[in-house]
Parts: C-alpha cells; sequence; structure tokens
C-alpha cells in the first residue's frame, strides 16, 4: 500500500493491472447497462428509506415512552402516548411488509434489490 498523494502514471500498462486510489477507478468510470444503474438506484433508494423508518419508529416510540412516563397520571396524556408508541409499532409493521414485499419482487424480476452493502462495497 502506498501512501502518496498523485497516484503514479501507468502509460504502458493495461487497465486491468491499474489499481484503484480512492475514488479513481478506471474500471468503476465505465459506461454500465440501464438495468444496472436502475438496480443500484433501487437499492440506495430502498436502503435509505429503511433507514429513516427505523430511525422514525425509535423516536415516535421513545417520544411516546416518555410521555406516559411523564403523563402523571392524566388519562389524556396516558392515552396520547399509548397512540404514539402504538402508531410507531404500526408503522414498523408497515416497513417490515414492505422491505419483505420489496424481496419478492426483487426475486421475482431477477435484481437484487435490498444488497446495498454490495454496492457500498464497489464505491471504494
Amino acid at each position: 500500500m502506498r501512501l502518496t498523494l498523485i497516484p503514479p502514471a501507468y502509460a504502458d500498462e493495461t487497465l486491468e493491472s491499474v489499481e484503484c486510489y480512492g475514488a479513481f477507478c478506471p474500471e468503476a468510470n465505465a459506461i454500465e447497462p440501464a438495468s444496472v444503474t436502475i438496480e443500484k438506484l433501487l437499492t440506495m433508494v430502498v436502503g435509505f428509506l429503511t433507514i429513516v423508518a427505523g430511525l422514525a419508529f425509535l423516536i415516535y416510540f421513545i417520544i411516546g415512552g416518555l410521555g406516559w412516563v411523564t403523563a402523571g397520571g392524566d388519562k389524556g396524556k396516558v392515552e396520547k402516548a399509548q397512540s404514539m408508541m402504538t402508531n410507531g409499532v404500526i408503522g414498523m409493521i408497515v416497513v417490515v411488509a414492505a422491505y419483505g414485499i420489496t424481496w419478492i419482487v426483487g426475486q421475482v424480476l431477477g435484481i437484487d434489490i435490498l444488497n446495498p452493502a454490495e454496492l457500498l462495497g464497489n464505491l471504494t
């Protein structure tokens, strides 16, 4: 592994023998078919939305729990907190169901939609 700021030039070598340095990788700059690009886009969008939904569930559930703890016996506040927690759980169930449906659609179409780790591994 070299620790240089400027990678060496390989004018007499083929692209297969050139190493990738940071964001520069000659093989990564090749034009890909549209199906691969769409698959990568779907993978990133589904992965991002799943993470956002999981975080939203945690925040909603924690706020509902804190509302319940700080209700001080007020029935209206307790019911509101319970409603928030119930809605958070229902939202998480919807996300898990959508994730499952996305997996089934990916299997039917032959697209690996739910594999953002592979895509992120190719970026480095």
